[in-house]
């Protein structure tokens, strides 16, 4: 049997408007009489669906574009998608990939691992995302919340990269203390509370009185001040003293499942974050050179950014329900 001809016109307007109902490719497949693949191939990206490379040319490299390819993976922490498009390569992402691996000086590297979901994880999740499917405009008024850890040298785990296991590379080595900035902060749909650095060994009484001082203050600046906060299930979160000033406060809580930073979106905003600051593989000489540039970045940040976000609620729950109570992709 012979290849079937590229969607047309008048199929892709049918998938997207199912696409925009949130049936599911296996769904759509079925309405439309195409294949799963097809279906997925066509809405990962349209602008590319349907065109090929020619002549070859997403096989091959010149000797001085291989060297420069090498010389830049080596230089910071990117996945073959952001080399092609930062070196304007004539090949394909996958094609990076081979010639990475068969210099063998590289190797595909995992910064943050997923939590292990055990069966009551699964359980508590998939509970949340029936309850909270259908939030709606509700969600406009959560305060997602968080802490993370930035070292001088790069990332505290966000993302799949490409790291060079060459033995003659020189790492950097630190004789002084000081090389991790530890960063509450929390964010709406409506905006984001300043960065605040805390302490590596934060205890309850330090968490409430940052709560005091800025959360606050934050939620009083909302369109709704009657506002719903979020905070995972660390231990000073939940602790008698915590949650005795929530309730004197009368601070709404969202009921958070365990393992879940996959359902936070303030995550993918370290990600952002974390992308900005550290550009290009840069390191920082010392936590104040670090600090104001997390600070620079974070006021950087668009509110189209914080929007969309919010706005990605109800499909991760959609995904924790068709994986049944599972991780997504997020």
């Amino acid at each position: 049997m012979g290849r079937r001809k590229g969607l047309t016109e008048k199929e892709k307007g049918s998938i997207d408007s199912f696409a925009e109902m949130k049936l599911s490719h296996r769904n759509i497949a079925r309405r439309t009489g195409r294949s799963r693949k097809c279906i997925s191939n066509y809405l990962k990206d349209k602008e590319k669906y349907g065109k090929r490379y020619k002549g070859g040319q997403n096989h091959h490299l010149t000797p001085a574009q291989k060297e420069n390819l090498l010389a830049f993976v080596k230089g910071g922490n990117y996945n073959c998608t952001q080399v092609c498009k930062e070196l304007n390569l004539p090949v394909t992402a996958r094609r990076v990939s081979q010639l990475l691996n068969a210099s063998g000086r590289f190797k595909w590297k995992k910064l943050m691992k997923k939590p292990a979901l055990e069966q009551r994880h699964m359980e508590a999740r998939l509970e949340f995302a029936k309850n909270y499917v259908d939030f709606g405009r509700s969600w406009e008024k959560v305060i997602f919340s968080d802490e993370k850890k930035f070292n001088l040298d790069g990332p505290d785990g966000f993302k799949y990269y490409w790291a060079c296991i060459d033995n003659t590379e020189i790492t950097m080595s630190r004789n002084f203390g000081g090389g991790t900035v530890m960063v509450w902060a929390a964010f709406s749909k409506h905006g984001r509370t300043p960065v605040c650095f805390i302490s590596t060994r934060m205890c309850s009484q330090k968490y409430t009185e940052l709560l005091e001082e800025v959360l606050i203050e934050f939620g009083e600046s909302l369109p709704d001040s009657d506002f719903i906060y979020q905070q995972d299930n660390a231990a000073i979160h939940t602790s008698r003293l915590t949650k005795a000033w929530l309730a004197e406060k009368e601070i709404e809580l969202l009921p958070w499942p365990a393992r879940s930073p996959d359902l936070n979106p303030i995550e993918n905003l370290w990600g952002i974050l974390a992308n900005a600051v550290y550009a290009n593989g840069r390191q920082y000489a010392n936590v104040q050179e670090l600090k104001a540039a997390i600070t620079a970045e974070w006021r950087n940040i668009s509110p189209d950014i914080l929007q969309r976000l919010v706005n990605s609620m109800k499909n991760r729950l959609i995904e924790v329900i068709q994986n049944n109570g599972g991780h997504t992709h997020y």
